[in-house]
């Protein structure tokens, strides 16, 4: 699997990850999260509130993602040198996140 950002976190792979494992966690802008989002996401673009999410839920994955993955990536690597190992990222655009699998709800 090709990846644009690395991360030390672990990187969602839809060949054999199942959405309904994690907790999904959109780091985009209110507004943005507001106008569209993967169905039953957390809008958090606080790292202190995901820290606190994942250290409430060890035994759930958490599953990060933004625009591109960048961010989710970025996040990914800080909340796993803070030793949490339950945290993965979607590395891929959200215009994209359709075609392997996820159900977008949209706001109007």
């Amino acid at each position: 699997m090709y990846l644009k950002h690395k991360s030390l976190a672990t990187p969602f792979n839809p060949a054999k990850d199942k959405q309904e494992e994690f907790i999904i966690i959109d780091l985009r802008s209110r507004g943005y999260f507001l106008i569209s989002h993967i169905q039953n996401a957390l809008n958090i673009e606080s790292l202190q509130r995901i820290s606190y999410i994942a250290q409430e839920n060890p035994d759930k994955k958490i599953l990060l993602y933004c625009h591109s993955g960048a961010t989710a990536a970025e996040f990914g690597d800080k909340l796993a040198e803070m030793g949490y190992h339950n945290i993965f990222y979607l590395d891929e655009n959200f215009f994209n996140l359709p075609k392997i699998g996820f159900n977008i709800q949209y706001n109007t």
